[in-house]
């Protein structure tokens, strides 16, 4: 089994990494320091690969998409675009993988790129939030933190905002453009941050300021956040940022991981009663690979990769700054 790991070099990240899990052991087979912070990688179902960075000749806008060529010894940047904006950090794709959308976290905007056949062509729209939420320093502006397609509702994305507490609808044309649909209001100062969806259509929240989950209702007109949510912290008073949401590998379940109490908290769906609370030899756990019902890697960016079965440390991989992990094989 391989994976991909991105990182963010401002904080001593190497770059991307490829790594392989071979009997339960963790092995880094190359490592490539071509691109600024490239915190998000993501892979078409045709096998195309794309990583953001901040790579632009300009400084106050340096945002950029790279498409990748990914073999067994190597890395390759095929093409880069500019993002139009800062602090790219997510990537999503159209059902039919003409198109690639960005979201930009320092700038909250949108960023749309048509895919071509073996090319990536320029932005051709950048929707910018407006707005502010009731925190005093973590949302005086917008900041989009996620973009994905929402498998309910066909041709739609779902961008998440952590500055102006919204998840905001927007419906892609057949030209790539974006227009926006409605808009989903999560409690005031709870920063939303990722959205998952499990296998049967089931979507939920993890907010990183409020450190909650939320189950959320994509109608077709409009949507809800239900309910209060459930805690991620197991101590209220921890200083705390919960970051990745992802489903378990049998799709009964949900995991969330904890940057400040250094856990990955299993909960069962749909009731998010709360199961299990594995802990990390680190304390900045961002995104995690699940493998299979017993194995999952977490990218610490305080660390490295922590590769843990039932629930148990069984292997580490120092590589600081690691944010992102994916799995190529």
């Amino acid at each position: 089994m391989k994976l991909m790991v991105g990182t963010l070099t401002r904080i001593g990240g190497a770059g991307i990494g490829y790594v392989s899990v071979k009997n339960d052991k963790l092995n880094l087979i190359w490592s490539d320091g071509s691109l600024k912070d490239p915190n998000w990688l993501a892979k078409t179902n045709s096998g195309r690969w794309f990583a953001v960075s901040s790579n632009g000749t300009d400084p106050k806008k340096p945002g950029c998409i790279n498409e990748l060529r990914i073999t067994s010894d190597r890395m390759q940047i095929v093409s880069s675009q500019p993002t139009e904006g800062a602090g790219p950090c997510h990537i999503a794709f159209s059902e039919d993988e003409c198109f690639l959308v960005c979201a930009q976290y320092a700038t909250g905007s949108l960023a749309v790129f048509p895919l071509f056949n073996g090319n990536l062509g320029q932005c051709i729209q950048l929707v910018t939030h407006t707005g502010n939420g009731p925190h005093p320093s973590r949302q005086t502006m917008p900041h989009m933190h996620q973009v994905t397609r929402i498998p309910t509702l066909p041709h739609c994305f779902c961008a998440v905002d952590l500055g102006i507490d919204a998840l905001v609808i927007y419906e892609q044309a057949v030209n790539g453009m974006l227009s926006e649909k409605y808009r989903i209001t999560v409690p005031a100062g709870q920063g939303p941050r990722h959205v998952a969806y499990t296998g049967n259509g089931s979507a939920y929240l993890v907010t990183e300021i409020g450190n909650c989950v939320y189950p959320v209702m994509f109608g077709e007109n409009a949507g809800k956040v239900v309910g209060e949510g459930v805690s991620t912290l197991e101590d209220w008073t921890s200083v705390n940022l919960a970051a990745a949401l992802w489903p378990t590998a049998d799709d009964q379940g949900l995991l969330v991981s904890n940057r400040g109490e250094g856990t990955i908290v299993h909960y069962a769906i749909p009731s998010l009663e709360k199961k299990a609370v594995y802990r990390l030899p680190a304390k900045q756990p961002r995104d995690f690979c699940v493998l299979d019902n017993q194995r999952i890697v977490a990218a610490c960016q305080d660390f490295g990769l922590v590769l843990l079965k039932d629930g148990k440390v069984i292997d580490t991989l120092p590589y600081m700054g690691a944010v992102r992990v994916l799995r190529v094989s």
